[in-house]
């Protein structure tokens, strides 16, 4: 099987900064659990544990790049003439409607548990609401409004990957309610 530039660019960037992180000491009491021999969410609830003591708590890693010009055609080309942050992020977020806000840049998005709601606004299309389910992707395009609902009974558990962040600045713009007509 083949795979595209994207995906390889993403995922060598991802695990060097995991990598990085691994050799800071850990803060959380979280159990440590082999990807090949984690527990089903049923397993998990046979065993009486939250599944946040299985999989963990929410962490961020930035990591700072210099500017940089990487030009992968025809799928991919990325440009920064400032130093910029790729962030990665693991969410988890009670039930509920977020904020409507925006990134600078891309993100892309995994989730582990629950579903997640994404609505986009556009001036031209209004709103559209996709929702996604364990195992399932999506991405957010840069300066795009947009918010996430978790939807059900419980937290949702989310792995982001985020792109074009200002170094030290805000990962998200709030944008007030008032500005989305009827969504």
């Amino acid at each position: 099987m083949r795979t595209s530039p994207i995906t390889t660019t993403i995922t060598i960037a991802c695990a060097s900064l995991l990598l990085a992180a691994c050799e800071e000491p850990t803060t959380s009491s979280a159990r440590t659990v082999d990807a090949k021999s984690a527990p089903t969410t049923h397993e998990i609830e046979q065993a009486g544990l939250t599944s946040s003591l299985v999989l963990g708590d929410p962490f961020r890693v930035n990591a700072t790049f210099e500017p940089f010009f990487i030009n992968q055609a025809p799928e991919l080309m990325l440009r920064s003439s400032i130093p910029l942050e790729l962030v990665i992020q693991r969410l988890v977020t009670a039930p509920g409607a977020g904020a409507w806000h925006t990134h600078r840049g891309p993100s892309f998005g995994k989730v582990e548990q629950g579903q997640v709601m994404i609505t986009r606004y556009t001036k031209q299309g209004g709103c559209s609401s996709v929702v996604y389910g364990p195992g399932q992707t999506y991405y957010e395009v840069a300066d795009e409004i947009h918010r996430a609902t978790v939807v059900g009974p419980g937290d949702a558990t989310e792995y982001k990957v985020r792109f074009n962040t200002p170094v030290g600045g805000p990962l998200s713009y709030s944008v007030s309610a008032e500005d989305i007509p009827d969504c």
